[in-house]
């Protein structure tokens, strides 16, 4: 079982560089050329999906912010200001919400579209890609969780806990940490996942 992160690194930053599989290079893009590609869409979010031989990196929500105690892959809004291209925010929001490194973007896993209820006729999109991490790279599965493992640093004020899920349990809902609360479309887009690491 993994132990709660109560601090957060500050002396790293999201890394600048990292390598592209061919299969995603059409992400090498900015978020405004994306939307300007795509005009039916408002917004785009992006997820990143960690695996470790059978098991998914699961981050779970803080208790007051939106969608409370939920558990998801870590992700969020791409920032126009902040990334040069997508691919950069899937490393920056990767890294701001574990303190994990990117190293390589693997794969594209799903698009996901919903609508925000604050916001009338505002749709995102979420892009979710699977991806490898500096941390633990090289070593054999176990090493190489323990030193993924011991380098997860949750934000606090977005995130209070972590762990690492299988298939089964992420159908099931249920793991070593009691129940496992997932919102549909995040549950749908570890499924699709799992189906590709197969």
């Amino acid at each position: 079982m993994e132990p709660k992160s109560a601090t957060r690194a500050t002396t790293s930053t999201a890394p600048k560089t990292f390598q592209v599989s061919p299969c995603v290079a059409e992400f090498s893009i900015s978020t405004s050329e994306y939307l300007r590609l795509n005009p039916s869409i408002s917004g785009l979010a992006v997820g990143a999906v960690l695996f470790s031989g059978d098991r998914l990196l699961l981050i779970q929500r803080a208790s007051d912010d939106f969608a409370p105690l939920m558990w998801e892959v870590p992700g969020g809004a791409c920032e126009a200001d902040k990334d040069a291209t997508i691919l950069d925010s899937v490393a920056r929001e990767l890294w701001e919400e574990t303190g994990l490194h990117l190293r390589r973007v693997k794969r594209h896993v799903d698009n996901v579209e919903f609508s925000d209820d604050g916001l009338h006729g505002f749709i995102w999109r979420k892009l979710t890609f699977e991806v490898e991490v500096d941390e633990g790279y090289g070593l054999g599965l176990a090493e190489s969780r323990d030193t993924i493992s011991a380098a997860v640093k949750p934000d606090p004020a977005e995130h209070q806990d972590w762990g690492w899920a299988r298939m089964a349990e992420v159908e099931e809902r249920k793991w070593e940490k009691g129940r496992l609360q997932l919102m549909e479309v995040q549950r749908g887009t570890m499924l699709t996942a799992f189906g590709f690491a197969r």
